[in-house]
Order: C-alpha cells, then structure tokens, then sequence
C-alpha cells in the first residue's frame, strides 16, 4: 500500500490552505461561479441517479473534470474511498486539522474494491457513516438517505452526494461530483450558519479530490507505475 509522499502532503497543504482563504472570503461572489466548477450545461441540467433522495432540493452544486483514462481504470480509484479505506484524496493536512485521522492512498489495494447498497462510508471518526443508496459498478455511487428509512432519522436538511463516471471513449471519462441539499425544516440560525460555511469547504475538498483521482487514474493507466 503507497501513501501520498511527505512533499506532496506538504505543497497540497499549503496549497489548500491558500486555495481556502481565497475562497472563503470571496464565496458571496464566487459561489455562481465555483458552484458547477468544470461542468457543463448538460450535466447540470440533466436528472442523475442519486437525485431521487433528495427530491426537494433547491441547492445543487454538480463539478467536473475530464480524464484522460478510461472508466473502468478510474472505478478502483473511487470505490476505495472513505476513512479507514483510501481516503478522501483531498488535502489531507487540512483534514488532520479537524481531527480526521486519515491517510490517503495513492494505489489501488484490492481489500478496498468491494462497496454494496447498505454499507456505510465514515467522513469523520465522531460522525455516523453516510450510507450508500444506489450504486453501479464502474458508473456511479451515490450516499443518501434510504427511502424506507424511518423518519426520525433523517438528517436535516436531507441530502444527497454522488460520484459518477461518464465515458466519452473507450480512453476517456468524465468525472462528476454531485450534491443535492434539501431546505432546512427547522431553519435555525445555526443551522443555517452551517450550511454556508460548509458551501465553500465543500468546493475547496472536492475540487482538490476531483484532481487527485484524475491523476491517479491517468498515471495508472499510462503505465508508468508511479502516480505521484
């Protein structure tokens, strides 16, 4: 198993500290902008598996990167992630900082290859996993809500997350984020505190994953053996 190097840890640390302060402080303006970072007209608009769980929303962020590999080289990347399996691919200084212990892998490892419909995936290890509500082999996985789950259990505001890929040849896919957030039931200020500052958070790690995994992905299936 191969973890990020120190240097790289380093650089994306930094990195992600400026990338953060940046946005941040810009996000009442950027957001319009950074919101559908790297997608297209199509994929915003079109309806995703995954969005049927959070069938009320009125925020929706869809991002996007091309990669230069095939889906099926990019699926062992994805199906891995989580804390206690290969990480978030993000910036992982930043995570420690908020107390997650992880290490993000940087190869494939084959006891991480294997998710189902029910298994739960931990963010953070004080937090309940999100559970995973419908998945495709070498095509998506989405995290929500079941539908038949009881209704003092839903999470407020009710959401979904989703990772997907969209094959463009047989050399090229494109990879999506997609986050689908319902209104708050009981807005309080709190609440409605954490959702904003969780808005910019949210583009910051994801962006830097979305670039990780595309890295991986590509350097793998170029064949150099060497994706750092």
């Amino acid at each position: 198993m191969r973890y990020r190097s120190q240097l790289r840890f380093l650089l994306e640390g930094v990195e992600g500290v400026g990338v953060f302060l940046v946005v941040f402080l810009s996000w009442p303006l950027s957001k319009r902008w950074l919101e559908n970072w790297g997608s297209v007209a199509a994929e915003r608009e079109r309806a995703w598996t995954g969005d049927e769980f959070a069938p009320s929303s009125h925020d929706i962020s869809t991002r996007a990167v091309d990669v230069a590999a095939g889906a099926d080289a990019v699926w062992p990347w994805i199906v891995q992630f989580g804390l206690g399996r290969a990480g978030f691919y993000s910036y992982e200084l930043l995570e420690r900082v908020v107390g997650i212990p992880v290490k993000n892998v940087e190869s494939v490892v084959e006891e991480f290859q294997t998710l189902d419909i029910g298994d739960e995936i931990k963010l953070h290890p004080t937090a309940p996993g999100i559970p995973i509500v419908a998945l495709e082999r070498g095509r998506h996985i989405c995290f929500g809500q079941p539908a038949d789950a009881p209704v003092t259990a839903d999470p407020d505001p009710l959401r979904s997350w989703s990772i997907y890929l969209d094959p463009q040849s047989s050399q090229s896919c494109r990879l999506v984020l997609r986050g689908c957030v319902e209104e708050l039931r009981e807005p309080t200020a709190l609440k409605r505190l954490g959702l904003w500052m969780g808005q910019p958070i949210d583009f910051v790690m994801e962006q830097r994953m979305l670039r990780t995994i595309r890295r991986l992905a590509e350097s793998s299936d170029s064949g150099s053996g060497d994706p750092t």
